[in-house]
């Protein structure tokens, strides 16, 4: 696994709001879509972008915690013997809390661009609802489908590290320390994997946002340009006032 991945991808998305923010500066108040003056739709937009910026850097940092927790399972298992209810609570928790806030990343994204659809009739933005709404099911499913095997369901329980707590404990009792251990240690790589997923999409995003902005301000300038240009050609067809010649007075009382 690239431990760079997430920072490489984070740069992309960090870069491509600020590409979209100076997009829009220059812009903004000019009355048209980019500006305040005009339609709000980039507007919506970018403060989308903004907000995905927030959320790449939050899951930047579940990532940075399931790569220790994976370096800490990963030295549980070659000491099995050695593992202490303490530790197994601390990772458990920490798998979940991972967990949690991913699934509900997602999930804020897929809603986010459900809206947008709505209210723009966006295409592009429904696209990318459903991928994130598809990206939330899978990472639900990572762990049902763990359940499932020991005959359980998610909905049996109040939270994930309540799941995850049970699923170690019936692994231990049945296979011992270190099957239950290498269980923990598959759904946080799979976890893992799928916050790497969560980055690709939300910088795709980021980026055909920042696209369609660079487009639409070209445009709106283009507009700008032209009304300018029509403004100095009326300017220059008005007729200039001339002075009437001075009246002739000679012989006017005859």
């Amino acid at each position: 696994m690239d431990h760079q991945k997430p920072n490489k991808r984070g740069t992309l998305a960090r870069s491509l709001v600020l590409a979209a923010v100076s997009l829009t500066a220059g812009h903004a108040g000019a009355g048209t879509v980019a500006g305040t003056g005009g339609s709000t739709e980039v507007t919506q937009i970018m403060n989308n972008l903004q907000l995905v910026q927030s959320y790449e850097q939050q899951v930047n940092a579940y990532l940075r915690q399931g790569l220790q927790l994976q370096s800490e399972l990963k030295h549980l298992i070659a000491n099995p013997t050695s593992v202490l209810g303490q530790d197994v609570g601390n990772m458990i928790n920490g798998i979940g809390r991972i967990m949690n806030g991913g699934q509900s990343i997602g999930y804020n994204l897929a809603q986010i661009d459900k809206n947008f659809a709505s209210m723009f009739k966006s295409p592009q933005a429904m696209t990318f609802s459903k991928a994130f709404t598809s990206w939330h099911k899978t990472s639900t499913d990572t762990l049902e489908g763990t359940l499932k095997a020991i005959g359980a369901t998610r909905d049996q329980y109040q939270s994930n590290q309540d799941a995850l707590t049970d699923l170690y404990n019936r692994s231990q009792a049945s296979q011992g320390n270190l099957q239950a251990l290498q269980t923990l240690s598959q759904i946080n790589v799979r976890q893992i994997q799928q916050l790497e997923s969560l980055q690709e999409l939300m910088a795709a995003q980021a980026s055909a946002s920042a696209t369609y902005m660079a487009a639409q301000t070209a445009k709106d300038q283009k507009m700008i340009d032209i009304n300018v240009a029509g403004d100095d050609k009326d300017k220059r067809s008005v007729p200039q006032v001339t002075s009437a010649p001075a009246p002739k007075w000679k012989d006017f009382w005859k």
